[in-house]
């Protein structure tokens, strides 16, 4: 799988499939349109333009069908799935947006996909199908117009908070938001703050065509380092000019050094203390960086467990996590309490409440998540690890028995449950029925988790 976004760039054999779906689309033969670019798609995950026609080409034969519209996965899990990105986002596109292009979870998980793969125009492109396909629903609106903001696109944002508001003319987050993105947009328009047009302050136009050449993602190594020395040089002859911060702070982010890249970063937010966007990108490196440092001390006492300081790094992981938990859980907390009968944001805090440690008062919210059956499975099995970590045992062994039987085929949730019903009956010590879960597991995928060992030991 590739990112090439061109369909220039496709080899001559998907060249020509291309060509042809343009020319089905063109008299309407939605079918052949999906048959054609389906194939294209999966292979190039960067091909936005196949991507949007095929999605228009779906909803257009779902339409002549008359197809109702479901919520859900279709039965499919993602959440812990072991594929890549992109592979997970080609199983999308074949299993679920094939029956409903607009389908609520699809959509979001492929926007959560794009923005682990920091490919934020097919996230947006997610959220966007959301916003044509349930044109009433303003939670998706507003994650949308959140997402341009933090993208440094106002106008889009300032579209969509209007779209909003012509749902709920009464929406304050998004009057605010509109405020917002047209400030965001009139400062873009004229310039950066008091310096002015940055492109002027340029010795000369060479100088303004590496700026150019500076936004494009397809730089070499040695480009990137050779325009960073630069622009340092920039720096240190005006430390407060934030255009170059922006710059210098991006070209490290790229470069891997992100350490160095958030310290800039965050530098150039006290530059512009107000600038909203910023501030997400600042808390998204953020996340980058704690998510790069967990790895390392997660490898390193994998591989030295005995180390003098491996506590400490324990508990600098756990830090971490609970740090990134409490914030999650804060916002988990404001959306249920601006919606509080809407199942799935009581699902949404549970997990977070689950995820920071705090079991007990997960226990409700997963409760509550269990009466949409879009998501039933998913939180009773997230309410079977709250009780196991009470030591609840037999609580637990309940709430993921009964999950694991409402779930006929053998999917991802359902291999999750079982695995987790298993090790909950070997902490009780019923031998027999935790093999039984097992075996179930085995009978399907010899290569899930440890399931071969376990099993194949027990006839030793």
């Amino acid at each position: 799988m590739s990112l090439i976004t061109k369909d220039t760039d496709l080899d001559p054999k998907l060249q020509n499939l291309w060509k042809r779906a343009l020319a089905s689309a063109d008299q309407k033969n939605w079918e052949y349109v999906v048959n054609l670019v389906l194939p294209i798609v999966k292979q190039h995950v960067g091909f936005l333009d196949g991507r949007m026609i095929l999605r228009r080409a779906e909803g257009e034969r779902a339409n002549a069908a008359g197809k109702k519209f479901s919520l859900g996965l279709g039965g499919l899990s993602f959440g812990g799935s072991k594929k890549e990105p992109a592979e997970q986002i080609a199983d999308l596109e074949e299993n679920v947006f094939q029956k409903d292009p607009f389908s609520q979870s699809g959509n979001l998980t492929l926007y959560d996909l794009a923005m682990k793969m920091h490919f934020p125009e097919l996230a947006a492109f997610a959220l966007e199908t959301l916003r044509l396909g349930h044109p009433e629903n303003t939670k998706h609106m507003h994650k949308l117009a959140e997402h341009y903001m933090a993208h440094e696109e106002p106008q889009k944002a300032g579209e969509v908070f209007r779209s909003i508001l012509k749902v709920d003319p009464r929406d304050m987050n998004a009057i605010k938001g509109e405020k917002d993105a047209a400030a965001k947009t009139s400062i873009k328009t004229q310039g950066w703050g008091d310096g002015g047009d940055f492109r002027s302050k340029m010795k000369d136009a060479g100088e303004a065509a590496k700026l150019e050449k500076l936004a494009k993602q397809g730089m070499t190594q040695d480009e990137m380092e050779q325009f960073l020395a630069e622009t340092i040089e920039l720096y240190n002859a005006d430390q407060t000019n934030i255009v170059v911060v922006k710059r210098m702070a991006d070209l490290y982010e790229r470069l891997g050094e992100l350490d160095n890249g958030l310290t800039f970063f965050e530098y150039a937010l006290t530059l512009n203390p107000g600038d909203v966007s910023m501030t997400r990108k600042v808390e998204n490196l953020r996340n980058k960086v704690d998510d790069q440092r967990l790895v390392q001390m997660e490898a390193e006492i994998e591989a030295d467990p005995g180390a003098p300081d491996i506590e400490d790094k324990r508990a600098q992981i756990m830090e971490i996590k609970r740090g990134r938990a409490q914030k999650l859980i804060e916002e988990a907390k404001g959306r249920v309490e601006r919606n509080p009968t809407d199942k799935s944001l009581r699902y949404e805090l549970g997990q977070a409440l689950f995820e920071g440690g705090y079991f007990t008062e997960a226990i409700p919210e997963l409760q509550q998540a269990r009466a949409n059956p879009h998501i039933r499975t998913k939180a009773m099995l997230i309410l079977g690890r709250c009780f196991e970590k009470k030591n609840m045992n037999d609580l637990a062994e309940s709430a993921l028995s009964e999950a694991a039987k409402e779930i006929v085929a053998m999917d991802n949730i359902k291999k999750e449950l079982l695995y987790e019903l298993a090790l909950v009956r070997q902490k009780m010590g019923k031998t027999e029925s935790y093999l039984e879960a097992l075996k179930e597991i085995y009978n399907t995928d010899y290569g899930y988790r440890d399931v071969a060992k376990r099993v194949e030991s027990s006839y030793s």
